[in-house]
């Protein structure tokens, strides 16, 4: 039985985590790992089903990634030449993602949710070693052809789910030789504007938008994501890094829990 005060305090949940969602997807990514399990409890006992939840939490999600990329902009100026091909790469893999998602059946989704969550966590902890040993090894007139390669790849999943994307384009950069965290933030937000624009294109026309959550997070998510770009770089990125994975680990656990637990 939920207690008196925990029940006072559930309609801050979905607003709350709304705002810290689009300001760690600023930061480094993960803010599905807030927003999505937030909308999923909104929505308890109606008849929306997981699906049409996840297509909602992209799409409100994705103003916090356009206010974000225009406070980025100055970071920005050392890639531009690489901004049309990866934008290229983004929307196409965006697109097939999206896709991808409205043909899977409800409860086959909340099936592989957990899993996706986990591995979402775990290449996070693993990007940023990777990405230094590889820095070593790689081959500098290869790199651009692997990283638009691999962000089709990245936007697929981007496109599919969103949480735990932005680890991935993390490690995708880090392992193609951009190491400049304020520069990968940049360059992240840019293609996650548009594999998830995309993506929010596709679900508003096949009519899979709960709008009546979606405005009330797009707004907030916006919000947060502006103020974290404006004050990204005094955070201290390890603290922020362990955070996230904390984060994520522990939204997997509980989903692992919730899906595949004991049934009451």
């Amino acid at each position: 039985m939920q207690s008196p005060f925990l029940h006072t305090l559930q309609p801050l949940w979905l607003p709350v985590a709304s705002s810290l969602a689009g300001a760690l997807n600023t930061v480094a990514g993960g803010g599905s790992f807030l927003s999505l399990p937030a909308l999923l409890n909104a929505m308890k006992g109606s008849s929306v089903g997981s699906v049409s939840v996840q297509a909602t939490n992209n799409v409100a999600l994705w103003p916090g990634q356009l206010t974000s990329a225009f406070a980025y902009r100055d970071d920005l100026r050392r890639h531009t030449k690489r901004l049309l091909p990866l934008s290229i790469a983004s929307f196409v893999g965006g697109l097939a993602g999206a896709w991808l998602l409205l043909i899977t059946p409800n409860s086959r989704f909340m099936y592989l949710l957990p899993w996706l969550l986990l591995f979402a966590a775990v290449m996070f902890v693993l990007c940023e070693p990777l990405g230094r040993w590889l820095q070593t090894r790689r081959e500098a007139h290869r790199s651009d052809l692997w990283l638009i390669v691999g962000m089709a790849v990245v936007s697929f999943y981007v496109g599919y789910f969103g949480a735990g994307g932005g680890f991935l384009v993390m490690a995708l950069f880090g392992v193609c030789g951009v190491t400049n965290i304020h520069e990968v933030n940049a360059l992240k937000v840019v293609t996650a504007t548009v594999s998830i624009g995309i993506a929010v294109f596709w679900f508003i026309y096949n009519g899979r938008v709960v709008w009546f959550y979606c405005w009330q997070m797009a707004i907030l998510a916006a919000i947060g994501g502006y103020l974290a770009a404006r004050y990204s770089k005094r955070v201290n990125q390890k603290v922020m890094r362990r955070l996230v994975a904390s984060i994520g680990f522990l939204t997997a656990a509980y989903f692992f829990w919730h899906v595949y637990g004991p049934k009451s």
